[in-house]
């Protein structure tokens, strides 16, 4: 099974250099990889500490900075360096803040490739966030003696670990030496695939501490708060076209921020057509005077904007849950706002938590969406304290083992 996993490998990379050709992100990682050891290379090896944290992209990122900042409390001098697999990773990374001592891409999990990584990392513990498992990489870093942390996995029955073919798999995951989950069903699933029940452990979802961290530290928009002026505001978070088609067939008195997913050159045109009469962010920071008083809809045409946006929010519709993508939930609800989004949410179980606790409704048309709006809307004082404190009392207490 091995050799097939790594002849599948190299076909895929093949794949992937074919792509590479016209397609822009497939450009970036193959790119990307190329520079990996030279990026190491560049790493000199002290007697400090060294932590590695993989991350598959920006969102397991936001996961490991509450625990990259306690592990930097707990030993200022403790190095970190950091793996990402997809470029959006790579590109926005630097946005958080935090400053590692090295970033790169992880390349392609080759045995020989992973052994080569492994040791020009030098890593003491290697820190997997979610469910990035590379089979290749775990056998490297267990031969290497790394101490490996998986942390915030959540894992579903479907995945190839449960399957009766994922013996090969379910080794990779035997290699782990510690789990931090987020759910008791993950910790079963675990149990199921042979890990000891005494490597698992409970966490919950550490997005929490950093959602409210950001929060804490979300600076004013005066942009957006001339806009609202403190009317009420339906914010649409990382839509898609879906969520902004029923948008647009709404009738109401609310102000409407738009965070589209997409903010390219052609899709602003089409959202600039659904709503002519919307504001755009990006004119009105460089021409305030452009402000139009009138104005009900704003397009945030930006990046970075939409996490802090949220404060000035009276409900969020958050986009992704017509495709199976839903996007961050959390972010609104770290601000007390009640959440909106479309029915394919399964691979979310935030999102079946908040609906089971009634902060949240699924819409699949305009007319849920109209009704969702004004039940929320009557009882918005009581929604957005009661929210708030079920978010604050979900933070992550992070265990003295992660850290020392």
């Amino acid at each position: 099974m091995g050799f097939l996993y790594s002849f599948s490998i190299i076909c895929y990379q093949l794949l992937l250099k074919v792509a590479a050709l016209w397609h822009p992100k497939a450009k970036l990682l193959v790119n990307g990889r190329r520079e990996t050891f030279e990026i190491l290379k560049k790493l000199p090896r002290t007697s400090n500490k060294r932590y590695w944290f993989h991350c598959a992209s920006l969102g397991e990122y936001d996961m490991a900075l509450p625990l990259i900042a306690a592990c930097v409390a707990a030993d200022p001098k403790v190095e970190i360096v950091v793996s990402f697999y997809s470029p959006s990773g790579m590109q926005h990374f630097h946005k958080r803040g935090f400053v590692a001592h090295a970033v790169f891409y992880l390349p392609a999990d080759l045995p020989a490739t992973m052994r080569r990584l492994v040791q020009a990392v030098a890593a003491d513990r290697l820190y997997l966030l979610k469910y990035e498992f590379w089979p290749n990489l775990l056998r490297a870093a267990q031969n290497a003696k790394l101490e490996i942390y998986a942390v915030n996995t959540i894992l579903r029955p479907s995945q190839v670990y449960f399957k009766w073919y994922g013996e090969f798999f379910r080794k990779a995951l035997q290699r782990v030496a510690y789990f931090g989950v987020q759910n008791m069903a993950t910790q079963e699933l675990l149990k199921g695939a042979g890990v000891a029940s005494q490597q698992i452990e409970v966490l919950g979802d550490l997005r929490w501490n950093r959602v409210l961290e950001a929060k804490q530290n979300a600076p004013r928009n005066l942009i957006i708060e001339r806009f609202c002026k403190g009317s009420q505001l339906l914010i649409l978070g990382s839509s898609w076209p879906q969520e902004e088609n029923l948008v647009a067939q709404l009738q109401t008195d609310l102000h409407l921020l738009i965070a589209p997913h997409d903010v390219s050159r052609a899709h602003l045109d089409t959202l600039k057509a659904q709503f002519p009469e919307a504001l755009l962010y990006s004119q009105l920071e460089k021409n305030p005077a452009s402000f139009n008083p009138t104005a009900k809809f704003m397009i945030l045409d930006t990046i970075g904007h939409l996490s802090s946006a949220y404060q000035y929010g009276s409900v969020a519709m958050v986009g992704g849950g017509f495709s199976g993508s839903l996007h961050n939930i959390l972010e609104p609800l770290a601000y007390g706002l009640p959440v909106l989004f479309g029915p394919k949410h399964q691979k979310f179980p935030e999102a079946q938590q908040f609906l089971d606790l009634g902060f949240a409704q699924q819409i699949s048309s305009a007319k849920e969406l109209d009704m969702a709006l004004r039940y929320f809307m009557e009882q918005q004082e009581k929604y957005q304290e009661t929210i708030t404190q079920k978010v604050f009392n979900m933070q992550v207490k992070i265990p003295i083992k992660l850290v020392n």
